[in-house]
């Protein structure tokens, strides 16, 4: 689970931002793993370095101490793998710090299977579970294509149709290789994005409407007008998906506010998409000038 360390701005974007992402994670993410059908896992949550002096983070690890029966570990050092907002990337340094971190959870196992947990997304029930059911082999990989999305601002749920690899995925690995950080880093070999898992791995396709993005007020880069949303379920219909599937109760909120921030939405696409064609006609002003001067 990449919690800081991720992204522009050094992965990290102010206290509030922190406290709000923990947020999330509780009443969301974490309920998703809380109610796993097969609960042998261990959470990774990967920190940054200068996380660990943070208040913040004291209580967010003495609340998931608090949890029975949770086995989870955090490292501090960033995230363990190659983050393509930054060139060149540290990632085999990185390694080197944090991957001696883990020692504590390996208790022997041939393999790891390593899932990545968006930390403000959520797993089907089912996940785990159907994850540890996949035989082993080198270079195998477990992907994703159709999920859902939900709405924290309305709590509608629709369905996510991305057309490239999304961030849902888990790769096998060795457990020597796993834990030595140049094997690591080897084994890793040219995957820049979750789009490249497609080209470096050979895939299997679990099923589909196995995670939920959730978009919220602080996202980055994913909004609930995205050209990736498909089919808006009804109200109930998407109350039901949550409740049966995710462990998330959601009661109805007024969204009134949503429209607006969909007006506004539009409104910057078009003055946007006018800006652009007074450009390019003033442009093409300039060059049909140039040619009748010749």
């Amino acid at each position: 689970c990449p919690f800081t360390g991720l992204g522009l701005r050094g992965g990290f974007r102010g206290n509030e931002w922190y406290k709000h992402r923990i947020e999330l994670f509780k009443n969301y993410t974490l309920k998703s793993l809380l109610n796993q059908v097969e609960r042998n896992f261990v959470l990774w949550i990967c920190l940054r370095e200068q996380e660990k002096e943070n208040p913040l983070t004291w209580e967010f690890e003495n609340y998931l101490k608090s949890l029975k029966n949770f086995q989870f570990i955090i490292t501090y050092g960033g995230i363990a793998f190659y983050d393509d907002k930054y060139s060149p990337d540290n990632l085999l340094e990185r390694l080197q710090i944090i991957l001696p971190q883990l020692k504590g959870v390996w208790k022997g196992e041939r393999y790891v299977y390593e899932t990545l947990q968006p930390s403000d997304d959520l797993y089907h029930f089912y996940e785990v579970k159907e994850i540890q059911e996949q035989k082993f082999a080198e270079r195998r990989a477990l992907i994703h294509e159709k999920g859902l999305i939900l709405n924290q601002r309305t709590n509608r749920v629709a369905e996510w149709n991305p057309i490239t690899n999304p961030p849902f995925y888990t790769i096998l690995y060795p457990a020597e290789t796993f834990f030595d950080p140049k094997k690591h880093f080897d084994y890793m070999k040219d995957f820049k994005s979750h789009e490249d898992i497609l080209k470096l791995f050979n895939c299997v396709r679990m099923p589909d409407y196995r995670y939920c993005v959730l978009v919220h007020r602080k996202n980055i880069s994913t909004n609930w007008w995205h050209i990736f949303r498909g089919k808006v379920y009804p109200f109930e219909t998407g109350q039901r998906v949550l409740k049966n599937n995710f462990g998330i109760e959601i009661e109805k909120e007024f969204f009134a506010t949503d429209w607006i921030r969909y007006f506004r939405h539009i409104t910057k696409r078009v003055i946007c998409w006018f800006l652009i064609k007074i450009g390019f006609y003033r442009w093409a002003k300039k060059v049909k000038s140039k040619i009748e001067e010749w």
